[in-house]
């Protein structure tokens, strides 16, 4: 239903910047932040709808809270983008720390996303951690793995 909700705002009504919503539209997204109290997956998908403004303003702060919501209750993919959010200082104050905290986390739960991204700083020798091709190459075989799981899920 949550999913619903949200391709209903995304192609029924969602604009790529704010507009006053009509009562339809108002109402879904109504539903959609009363499922984002309960539901990680609406905390983040309304969080990435306040972070591009499809169907409401553009809310940086606003954006990082909903998204970082759902990551402290183990959503992957929000920890991941609660890692992008921080390395770039994104609706928050810049920490690469707690970036690098959250991208593992996301790691740690198989995120091919994440997986990807830390092979890349592994192979740079970025975001504190020390260069190791070896290292990034077995973390891209890792995110292809977990790839595969994603597909055969679909």
């Amino acid at each position: 239903m949550i999913r619903r909700l949200v391709l209903a705002v995304v192609f029924c009504g969602g604009v790529a910047h704010a507009q006053p919503l009509d009562a339809a539209d108002a109402a879904v997204m109504a539903r959609l932040r009363q499922a984002a109290a309960q539901d990680p997956q609406a905390a983040y998908d309304l969080g990435r709808m306040v972070r591009n403004g499809i169907g409401t303003a553009r809310e940086p702060l606003r954006a990082f809270a909903l998204i970082a919501s759902s990551a402290r209750r183990g959503h992957a993919p929000a920890m991941f983008t609660v890692s992008t959010m921080l390395a770039a200082g994104e609706g928050c104050t810049a920490d690469l720390a707690a970036s690098r905290r959250w991208l593992e986390a996301a790691a740690e739960l198989e995120h091919p996303e994440a997986l990807q991204q830390m092979a890349m700083y592994v192979q740079e020798g970025a975001l504190g951690y020390p260069r190791d091709p070896e290292r990034a190459a077995q973390l891209l075989r890792e995110a292809a793995h977990a790839m595969t799981h994603r597909a055969q899920a679909h």
